[in-house]
């Protein structure tokens, strides 16, 4: 596993970009630095999960035992009680790995408290987002706006609603009252589909149905305030894990992507212990993938235009044996992302933006390189039905 690393030299420059742009800093309720007051909350955090890890692989472990009791052969029961500990040596060393994780993620992000405080006055109106109010360069919450994403045998499909949804209470429809933490955020689908192919037909499988939520700060910076995520199996949800919502079950929204990011520094993407937990580290304002990292020597500066991309690192330190670069080209948004090892070498897996649109209409786009639109369209109406009420 890597280690991340911190780069404070900039915070200068931080507080020069905000003097600039007038606008006001992301508060957090405990406006300190605990790591200068000797207070590793942080490194506590990730104990107490290692804690906990290790007490659910002895309950496994003591399941699993009790059940080879039953086994009436004792060949067939000293095979139960070896796969039993074979079981418990492996969530060992992933207790181990996930622990080591979580303790870069705090050299990267630092040791104080994480709790974003929200107040709405802060943040800008999802519909004003792209009119009087600028959208974030590298995660535009445009109304309409439409990415086409492939890879893997697979077709993703990313639309910015004109849904709303509120972090706190909603406001009363009479008197327009309601929660003064309540911040409306911006509905964003996103939707995975598995294309097959069968007798010259193709067939849209939904392996993904999510709904994000965002809001912009009036700095610009991108707050992830949740997402209700369903994993799907022969056409059935199977689970719902990795949702979460700010504010529910101690759960707690994070900076998706900032407006100004600084190389070096990195940000929690979202806070639901053992649960949701990514973590995002910008490496470079300005770069094309090269060829190592699966960049086409002929088509990855096209990708990234004359200017380059914003390339981050996000991993989940629930998941420390996978990882990825990611691009966002500026006025764009994400355009690609190349799965990493624990050593950051690219591993043959990437995922690439084949077309942007303002609508779905996109879908028809030759450059989209989708086998059949229609099919596309229809299956994202059924699994998404607020994407075609205009139909």
């Amino acid at each position: 596993m890597c280690v991340l690393n911190r780069t404070n030299g900039a915070t200068a420059l931080v507080a020069a970009m905000a003097a600039i742009l007038a606008v006001p800093a992301m508060a957090t309720r405990d406006d300190h630095d605990d790591s200068t007051s000797g207070r590793k909350n942080c490194s506590t955090h990730a104990n107490l999960l290692f804690q906990a890890c290790k007490a659910d692989r002895q309950d496994d472990f003591l399941v699993h035992k009790a059940d080879c009791l039953y086994v009436t052969e004792k060949e067939d029961q000293r095979s139960c009680l070896a796969d039993a500990r074979e079981e418990s040596r492996d969530k060992a060393e992933e207790c181990r790995e996930v622990y080591q994780a979580r303790r870069e993620v705090c050299d990267l992000v630092g040791e104080q408290r994480f709790d974003i405080e929200f107040e709405p006055d802060d943040f800008v109106d999802p519909d004003d987002i792209g009119g009087d109010v600028g959208a974030n360069p590298y995660f535009p919450l445009t109304e309409g706006h439409t990415s086409v994403i492939v890879g893997g045998g697979e077709v993703t499909v990313v639309t910015v609603t004109d849904e709303v949804r509120y972090v706190g209470e909603e406001p009363d429809e009479d008197d327009g009252e309601g929660d003064d933490d309540a911040l409306p955020c911006r509905v964003v689908r996103d939707l995975v589909f598995e294309e097959n192919f069968d007798d010259g037909e193709v067939e849209y499988d939904a392996v993904e149905v999510t709904q994000d939520w965002y809001a912009q700060h009036t700095s610009g910076d991108i707050i992830y305030c949740g997402e209700n995520t369903y994993e799907i199996e022969d056409g059935l949800i199977d689970n719902t894990d990795g949702s979460f919502a700010n504010g529910t079950d101690r759960a707690l929204a994070g900076y998706l992507v900032r407006a100004f990011p600084i190389p070096g520094e990195g940000d929690r993407q979202e806070m639901a212990s053992d649960e949701a937990e990514d973590i995002v580290e910008y490496v470079s304002l300005s770069t094309t993938p090269p060829p190592e990292e699966g960049g086409d020597v002929e088509n990855r500066d096209i990708a990234c235009g004359d200017n380059g991309c914003l390339k981050t690192f996000e991993l989940n330190p629930r998941d420390p044996g996978t990882a990825e670069y990611k691009y966002y080209l500026p006025g764009t948004g994400f355009v690609l992302a190349v799965k990493i090892d624990e050593d950051r070498n690219y591993i043959e897996e990437r995922e690439e933006v084949t077309c942007v649109g303002d609508s779905l209409d996109v879908l028809y786009d030759a450059s989209c390189g989708i086998a059949d639109p229609l099919a596309l369209k229809e299956a994202l109406c059924f699994w998404a039905p607020t994407l075609c009420t205009d139909e």
